[in-house]
């Protein structure tokens, strides 16, 4: 089992960064990893779900996320369906006195890998997200 997380504060508001952060077509402007995404499903609902093709590792990767929750501007919670990993992802973006406290947080397992241990994956996972937090902290207060 892998569980990662990461968290962040910005200085804008939580309707600003959930703009950014729930938007799947602007996720190639904060997230290293995501080189184009597909909306299998336009709507911020529920069930919508968006492939997205990317690398990790040097590995050319696709895999799908699903809605399983959003309570805009402050809860998304994506299953990732399929991929090299399946799991949860909970966006969580709460008001502060610095603006908006953002934690990310992950948990799956390795998807057609047994023999990759977690925490070769684990880590780079770990610091992908806490880059890409700091490019998102940085779009959004541009």
């Amino acid at each position: 089992m892998i569980d990662v997380s990461a968290d962040i504060e910005i200085a804008a508001s939580p309707s600003t960064i959930a703009g950014v952060m729930f938007d799947p077509q602007r996720y190639t402007e904060w997230m290293t990893g995501v080189s184009r995404v597909e909306m299998l499903d336009p709507a911020l609902a529920p069930g919508a779900r968006v492939k997205h093709h990317g690398t990790f590792m040097g590995q050319d990767i696709v895999w799908t996320t699903q809605v399983e929750a959003v309570h805009f501007p402050h809860v998304l919670t994506l299953l990732i369906t399929d991929g090299p990993f399946v799991g949860t992802t909970r966006i969580g973006i709460q008001r502060s006195p610095g603006g908006s406290q953002v934690k990310v947080h992950t948990t799956g397992a390795l998807n057609g890998m047994p023999f990759v241990p977690d925490a070769m994956v684990a880590t780079p996972m770990k610091a992908g997200l806490v880059a890409d937090l700091e490019r998102l902290r940085a779009l959004v207060q541009a």
